[in-house]
């Protein structure tokens, strides 16, 4: 029979609701056992459709020794306290990014975890959508030639609710820990053989805001490669990364946040021409949940420690760079 592990979930953030939820609900790796909320009435209606047990407090659920799997939605500045109690309490957790504000809180995390033998990923979905693969399989064939440069830009428009806890400094907000988590996180990932060294950076804070609104950052690496990364919540909406190589270059266009079902265009140059190649549409959500489920199976965590550690040692450089120790 295949185990199915129970998952309880801290927090109903709208990625939860629209996302995690009915992935987990689907998934036949997991089962839903409890969500819980400081509003219990907000948990109650999050809990209905999926007939598990709802929770007026986080303590309340971590409590439930039944539950395995810990998925954290909460805000950045909220996962350093309740990945540590999670973790306390011999969960394994799945936490939204980024993993925490500090690289010293992230390292005494995956310590933690580490000593427990317990899995701490974070959630960065994309890299397990299909086109990534497809864009990896290029990358191998050498199609693009000599590599030289990979460029990464996410970024969207305002948000209309000014009191959007990505505005607000002691819930760990900002550009840098939330959209500029993920050009840093594609960076390693599309091109794990660069050894890059951050060369500059910018954060842009309004005078009236808490945190960066902006920002970008500058990278090169041994192996001859450079990274160009931009970021940002004031900025027309981009989503995708550029590989430029010596024969040709390669861009993506819904790298990060294509929904189950839609078809991504990559867009191809060599040559002289330029073609656009549609890739099948996948579900990146699910395809994370049976990867954990397989560390799970297996006990392999090491991989997701490394990941967690570099990811958080970037972001505390950029950081460093801009507002100095």
């Amino acid at each position: 029979m295949i185990k199915k592990y129970k998952v309880g979930v801290l927090g109903c953030a709208h990625i939860a609701i629209r996302s995690l939820l009915p992935a987990f609900s689907s998934s036949e790796r997991f089962e839903l056992a409890g969500i819980a909320s400081r509003d219990f009435h907000k948990a109650q209606l999050a809990a209905a459709p999926y007939h598990c047990v709802a929770y007026g407090s986080y303590e309340e659920l971590l409590d439930n020794e039944d539950i395995e799997l810990v998925y954290i939605p909460l805000p950045t500045g909220l996962h350093y306290e309740w990945i540590h109690k999670a973790l306390e309490k011999g969960k394994h957790v799945m936490s939204e990014k980024s993993l925490s504000c500090t690289y010293d809180e992230v390292r005494e995390l995956v310590e933690l975890a580490c000593d427990k033998h317990l899995l701490l990923i974070e959630n960065f979905q994309f890299r397990f959508h299909s086109q990534h693969v497809w864009v990896k399989e290029l990358l191998e064939r050498h199609e693009l030639g000599d590599l030289r440069c990979f460029r990464c830009s996410f970024g969207f428009p305002p948000f209309e609710d000014r009191n959007n806890i990505r505005y607000s400094k002691s819930l760990g907000g900002g550009s840098l820990l939330d959209a500029g988590a993920y050009t840093l996180k594609a960076m390693q990932f599309i091109l794990p053989d660069c050894s890059f060294s951050l060369r500059s950076a910018s954060l842009y804070q309004p005078s009236d805001m808490e945190v960066d609104l902006y920002g970008g950052a500058y990278l090169d690496s041994p192996q001859g490669v450079i990274a160009e990364l931009a970021f940002g919540f004031d900025n027309y909406y981009q989503c995708g990364y550029e590989i430029w190589g010596s024969l040709g270059k390669l861009t993506t266009t819904r790298a990060f946040t294509a929904p189950a079902g839609f078809t991504p265009k990559v867009i191809l140059e060599k040559h002289g021409r330029c073609e656009e190649i549609l890739l099948p549409a996948d579900d990146h959500f699910s395809n994370m949940l049976a990867h954990i489920a397989h560390s799970l199976d297996t006990g392999e965590f090491s991989g997701e420690y490394i990941q967690n550690l570099n990811q958080s040692r970037y972001i505390g450089q950029i950081k460093e760079y801009c507002y100095g120790k």
